[in-house]
This record gives structure tokens, C-alpha cells and sequence, in this order.
């Protein structure tokens, strides 16, 4: 019987077979040759695919769907591995690389489970996935309670097939599980909350080959690579050629960015150069491509002719990417770094491997080129498979090496201080997006300004906008030379941070230019106060607390306390829609045209019953009018209006009416705003925006349903039966209310 052979590939986040530009995975896919029952293969889209939008986003930032892709190709293997000489072949991208890792960790701790149908092949593919994270992932709070105890043995391994040796994997750029703009957010959940990540960066020694292609270039710390440790390979001398084959681990380092290495832009050129040499240490594995005369074109060949050293390399920080956290690679740490104090979780490489393709694109100099994270020691892999030492690296010298490495710390320096503008732009871009929503701001400011001509350009934006944009085009409008001043702050930060970029390629590529085209030891200065402190103990010692233990705990903090919130709104939601929070009086009335009610109104009631019976499609004329001059939030003193968080009088104040947002009954509107509801189920509701200096609120409500009329102030709720309304009872302040159908 033939060998056969599996092959399971899986995409990166946002990447599916329905995307307009493809990846070097569903490339890789599309070359396989499928013909004959020898080789059959599984393309799974990548996570954050859905069309369902929310899904999309939860799935990118959180992960939302690895579980079902790992479990749909562990099935796939368990379904069609028949016998022991069956070969496992896995490719990926970015998450999908890192959910093929955690797929091979799954075959190799559980085996592959045995069913007779679908619904038992699902049912225990779960089962050996839960017992998988049971044994392999774990919080710190596991470790702190059973650090003591053995890892328990496998509840559901024993009955399964064994898995001898996963024959090849070929991934590029792996990328963490967790797609969160901040490293810190990253390890605070993985650590804390819900561990997710690699439990070690150690490959399994049953896998027998692994070829792993990395992007040079990119600066987000996010996509920042996930490493295998080298520490237990075997090395021939360091000075003697070898090649790529010889090896079990190759990671080999490319030019461009995430996407211009695992492929995806419409300019794909040089993402075929890591897929051509993929393909052809798979192929040396034994996995069968497309190729001539049977198929046209051939797919080595096609994928050969189509590399281009030269092809464009995108700017993977351009528009809204220039806010995740500017980082970029530097190799010399990537290759030596200690993550935790668990065992095996560190890497360790001994000389990064960079494709020559690297070199000829420097040299050629067709488009600048400079990359900035090579280390002084490296060795160079060429285009047939070879490993150059650099005794015999024909594009540096061992002494040019450590020259350019020396003056690359010169460029080190400007990159701290585009890390310093990076901080800088997105504290200027928050308080230009926050300072609409946490301070009061008249309408009469708007007319009173001597710039009106700017509120009115604002005014004239906003009829493009949807209306839950209101907040920010009236706290802009009202106050348009804070607005100026915060948007100039944060467009020359920006600004600043392109020029630097432009001086960092500029400098390197020089550097570049000097010492590969002109062969020089080139030499520049660069001990300067910045090099002294980015390199001094006490620095590297803050950055790495910062990095691996506070950054974390606090990340921790916060998604613990966003979790709160969320449960709390949402929970809050459902027993005010149900009715439980606005009770309706069977007692309630219709009003006839031109009849007025008076009543009166205490912001202390969670919902104040007026005993009207609105009818849809009616207009009511609301008027409400204080009976004190000061309403008081406990002792925080108010209005009509209402406030905002940082109105409050007191430092300490301000700070807890910032943290108690989430828990507001209406997020975005100001505490104490009046709020007119109709119906006690389901509810529909109107908002009551009087100008902060108005005493009186003239507001016209059209009713869009029949039921009640209930009027309550925003407050904070708590989504729990019976205490919805505690923070109610500090409320001081009331008003008369006059009601008059038109």
C-alpha cells in the first residue's frame, strides 16, 4: 500500500479561502497534488474570519474560534491517519501557525482518538482537547496551589492510536494566540486569566523536521514571532558549510514585513521566496507538488518564477496600524530570551539564519532596503539550501559584521525615541478622543468663541456622521481650541514619528550601502546618553518588570475589571428589558390632545411612574423644572444637565467617577442626565440633552411605542435583582414636571 500522507494547513487571523489576496498557506494548498488517495489535505480559514463582524473582532483580538479550528483538524487527522507509516504534514501563517503547534501538541500528548461516526469522533476530539489544556495549560494560580503535584496522567490517551512522529511542519511568522495591541494585555491573560499560549517554545522531539520562515522588518511588538528554542539541536562546526536539510529545526529570517512573509498583499512577490523554500524542504520530506508534465504550471516552478527579491515591502504600520506598540525586531534579544522560570520556556538560538535573498536586496538597492535587527554573528542561508559561516559569508566580513553592528546602535538610538513620540501620539490621540466625554461643556461656548468658524466646520462634518457621534461633535464644536490644540499635538507627533522612521531607514540603509555594496567597516558614533541609558542595568532591569511582571498584573486588573463591568451592564440589560427595574401601573391613562399633567420627580427613584400611557406616534411637550438650585450626586453637586466625571470637585472624586463609567445605566451620557422611558418590558428611550447652564428642559418626545412614560436620572445600576437601583439613594434633588399632548 502506498504511503499516504496528511496535510492539514491552516490560515493566519483574517485569512480565508474568500479573501480577495491569498496567503502563502492556501497557495501551498492549491500546489499540493490531490490526484490520488495517497495525499489528502484540509484548508481551514484562518480565525477571525466570520462574517458575523463581532465574532470577527473577538476571534482577532482574543482568539475566539482557535478551539474549533484546532479540534476541526485534529478530526481530520484522526479521521484519515490509517496506519503507522501514514506521514503528518502541517503548514501555517501567523495564528494558524500557531494553531498547527498546538495541534501537533494535541496528537502527540493524546494520540488520535477512534470513533465509528461523526458524533462520536466530535464528542471525544473535545474530550482529548479539555484533557490537553488540563495537563498542559495552566494559570498562575494552578502553580501556586498544586506546584507540589505531578502533572495528572491522561484521562482519555489510553485507548487512543499513537502517533510515532509528525514527518514535517512548515509555518511562517507564528505569532501569539492573542492578537491584543499590548504585549503586557498578552501575558496578564495568558498568565492569570485564561491561559492560551505555548506552554514552552521546546518542539517535541518526535517531530522530525521544521522549517520556520520570519519576517525581518516588522515593527509591531504584537506580531512579534514565537520562537522554537535551538538549545537541544545538534550543531555541526560552526565553521564548516552544511545545509538547511541536515537540519530538524531551520529558522530562517526574510526581508519584509508579517504579510510580505506569509503572503496576503496584493503584491505577493516577496512573500514567494519563504513559500518556495517551504515547498522544497517539504518536498524533500516526500510531499508531492503539482509539477509537469501532469499538471501546468508547476507549481515549484510557477512559485520559483514568481519570487522577486526586489518585490515591494509594505509598511505594516501604515494608517490605523501606526497605534499598536512600535517595536522593532531586533534579533540578538528575539534569539536569547527567558520568558518565565517554567522549564523549557526560553529561546535560545545560537546565530540567527538570514536568507541571502536579504543581501542581494540590499545590494541591489532597487527600493531602500535596511533592515535594522541583524545581529553582528549570523549565518547566511542561500537560495540551494546551504548554510554560509561567516568565515565564508560573502556579503560581510566577520569584521564589517561587528563594525555595522556598532554603528547600528547609533540608529538603536533614534528608534528610542520614536518609541518615546509612539507613547507620546497615542496619550495625545486618547485625550483628543476622551476630554468630549469627561468634562461639561455649554453650547454657549460654541457661540461665544473667537474661533467659530471652526465649531461651524465641525457642525458641517458632522451631518456625515451617524448620530452616535453626537458626544464627540458637541464636546468639539463647544470647545474648538482644545480640539485644535489636542488634534495639532497629535498630528505633529505624528508627523515626528514619519521623520524619524524616514532617519532610521535612511541611516541604516546607509550603513547597509557602506558595508555590503562598498565593503567598508563602516564606523559612527553612538555612546551617547540615550545608548547609556537603554543599555544601563537599572534600565533593562525596569523595562523587564515592566514587561513580564507589572505591565501584566496591572492588564490583569483591568480585563478583570472590564469583565466585572461587561457582566454587570449586560446582566443589568436583561433585567430592565424583562421589567424587573420600570414596572408598569394598570392605572396608567391616555392623554387627550392639548391636556397638561403636572407631577413631580425625584432623582432618587429608579424609575419615577408619571402614570401616563403614551401612544404611538404622539407628540408630548416635556417640561421639567428644578425646584433647588443644586442637585446633589452624595455630595457631588449637579444640574439639570447633569455632570461629568471630572466636574466632580474632588481629585479623589474625579478618579472614581472615571471607574464607575462602565456601571452607568447610559454609557455614553452624562451622570445625571435625564432620560425619559416609555414601557416597562423592552423600553424604548429618549434622551433629555438640556445645555449645561439651562434650568429648564423644553424637550419634544415622539413616542414610538405604546406604554408608560417613566423619567430617571443616569446613575449606576447593578445588574442584580432587588439592588438595581442602591446607588439611587444618595440622590438628592428634585423637580417639577409638566406633561402636554400636542
Amino acid at each position: 500500500m502506498a504511503k499516504r500522507r496528511i496535510v492539514v494547513l491552516s490560515d493566519g487571523t483574517g485569512n480565508s479561502s474568500a479573501a480577495v489576496w491569498r496567503t502563502n498557506v492556501w497557495r501551498t494548498f492549491e500546489a499540493l497534488d490531490l490526484s490520488n488517495s495517497d495525499q489528502v489535505a484540509l484548508y481551514d480559514d484562518g480565525v477571525g474570519t466570520s462574517t458575523f463582524k463581532p465574532l470577527a473582532l473577538l476571534g482577532g483580538a482574543f482568539g475566539f474560534g482557535l478551539k474549533r479550528n484546532v479540534i476541526d483538524i485534529y478530526k481530520f487527522v484522526c479521521r484519515n491517519y490509517r496506519d503507522d507509516d501514514n506521514e503528518i504534514f502541517g503548514f501555517g501563517f501567523s495564528r494558524g501557525a500557531f494553531t498547527i503547534r498546538v495541534v501537533v501538541g494535541l496528537i502527540l500528548d493524546q494520540g488520535l482518538v477512534q470513533a465509528t461516526n461523526e458524533t462520536d469522533l466530535d464528542h471525544l476530539a473535545k474530550a482529548a482537547y479539555r484533557d490537553y489544556r488540563r495537563r498542559k495549560y495552566h494559570t498562575v494560580w494552578w502553580e501556586l496551589f498544586h506546584k507540589d503535584r505531578k502533572i495528572p496522567p491522561s484521562t482519555t490517551a489510553a485507548g487512543n492510536r499513537h502517533v510515532n512522529n509528525i514527518r514535517f511542519l512548515g509555518l511562517w511568522d507564528t505569532v501569539a494566540a492573542y492578537g491584543l495591541p499590548v504585549d503586557e494585555m498578552t501575558r496578564g491573560v495568558n498568565k492569570w486569566i485564561w491561559p492560551l499560549e505555548l506552554p514552552n517554545r521546546v518542539l517535541n522531539p518526535r517531530v522530525q523536521r521544521a522549517c520556520h520562515a520570519l519576517a525581518l522588518d516588522d515593527e509591531r511588538t504584537t506580531f512579534h514571532p514565537v520562537l522554537w528554542d535551538e538549545s537541544a539541536e545538534l550543531t555541526t562546526d560552526s565553521d564548516q558549510t552544511r545545509l538547511v536539510s541536515d537540519e530538524r529545526i531551520s529558522q530562517v529570517w526574510f526581508s519584509g514585513m508579517h504579510s510580505n512573509v506569509g503572503g496576503g498583499y496584493p503584491d505577493d512577490s516577496l512573500a514567494r521566496i519563504p513559500q518556495y523554500w517551504i515547498m522544497t524542504e517539504a518536498q524533500k520530506c516526500g510531499l508531492q507538488f503539482k509539477s509537469a508534465p501532469n499538471a501546468d504550471p508547476d507549481s515549484l516552478i510557477n512559485t520559483s518564477a514568481a519570487r522577486d527579491k526586489d518585490g515591494r515591502l509594505y509598511d505594516s504600520r501604515s494608517g490605523l496600524g501606526g497605534y499598536y506598540r512600535y517595536g522593532p525586531r531586533h534579533l540578538a534579544e528575539l534569539c536569547h530570551d527567558k520568558f518565565s522560570e517554567n522549564p523549557g520556556d526560553q529561546v535560545n538560538i545560537r546565530l540567527p539564519k538570514i536568507h541571502e535573498s536579504v543581501f542581494k536586496r540590499v545590494q541591489n538597492n532597487a527600493h531602500p532596503c535596511a533592515p535594522l535587527g541583524i545581529p553582528a554573528g549570523y549565518e547566511v542561508v542561500t537560495d540551494t539550501g546551504q548554510i554560509l559561516p561567516a568565515s565564508t559569508n560573502p556579503y560581510e566580513t566577520l569584521l564589517q559584521s561587528e563594525a555595522r553592528a556598532k554603528a547600528q546602535e547609533s540608529v538603536w538610538n533614534t528608534v528610542w525615541k520614536r518609541r518615546i513620540v509612539y507613547f507620546l501620539t497615542v496619550l495625545a490621540t486618547a485625550a483628543l478622543v476622551i476630554f468630549p466625554l469627561l468634562k461639561s461643556l455649554p453650547a454657549s461656548d460654541e457661540y461665544s468663541s473667537p474661533v467659530r468658524w471652526i465649531s461651524d466646520l465641525i457642525r458641517l462634518l458632522s451631518s456625515f456622521l451617524p448620530s452616535v457621534a453626537d458626544p464627540w461633535v458637541n464636546g468639539y464644536a463647544r470647545s474648538p481650541i482644545t480640539f485644535v490644540i489636542l488634534a495639532a499635538v497629535a498630528g505633529a507627533l505624528t508627523s515626528l514619528g514619519v521623520r524619524l522612521a524616514s532617519q532610521i531607514k535612511s541611516d541604516m540603509g546607509s550603513i547597509w550601502q557602506s558595508t555590503v555594496v562598498d565593503g567598508h567597516a563602516v564606523s559612527r558614533s553612538y555612546d551617547n546618553w540615550i545608548y547609556r541609558l537603554r543599555n544601563s542595568p537599572a534600565y533593562v532591569a525596569a523595562k523587564r518588570s515592566w514587561k513580564f511582571s507589572i505591565g501584566p498584573g496591572l492588564s490583569t486588573i483591568f480585563f478583570l475589571y472590564a469583565g466585572v463591568m461587561l457582566l454587570n451592564h449586560l446582566a443589568y440589560i436583561a433585567l430592565d428589558d424583562a421589567g424587573f427595574v420600570c414596572s408598569e401601573n394598570a392605572a396608567s391613562t391616555r392623554m387627550a390632545k392639548g391636556e397638561t399633567r403636572v407631577f413631580a420627580f425625584n432623582t432618587s427613584s429608579v424609575c419615577s411612574a408619571t402614570g401616563i400611557l403614551l401612544e404611538n406616534g404622539g407628540r408630548y411637550a416635556i417640561t421639567i423644572k428644578s425646584k433647588e438650585a443644586s442637585w446633589y450626586d452624595r455630595d457631588i453637586p449637579t444640574s439639570l444637565a447633569g455632570f461629568y466625571s471630572l466636574d466632580a470637585p474632588r481629585f479623589w472624586q474625579k478618579g472614581l467617577m472615571v471607574l464607575a463609567v462602565p456601571m452607568r445605566r447610559e454609557l455614553i451620557r452624562p451622570w445625571f442626565r435625564i432620560v425619559a422611558r416609555t414601557g416597562g418590558t423592552g423600553g424604548e428611550e429618549s434622551f433629555l440633552d438640556p445645555d449645561p447652564k439651562d434650568h429648564t428642559i423644553d424637550e419634544v418626545l415622539h413616542a414610538t411605542r405604546d406604554g408608560e412614560l417613566f423619567l430617571f436620572v443616569n446613575d449606576a445600576v447593578i445588574g442584580v435583582p432587588g439592588l438595581a437601583g442602591a446607588f439611587y439613594a444618595n440622590n438628592i434633588g428634585t423637580a417639577d414636571v409638566a406633561i402636554t399632548r400636542r
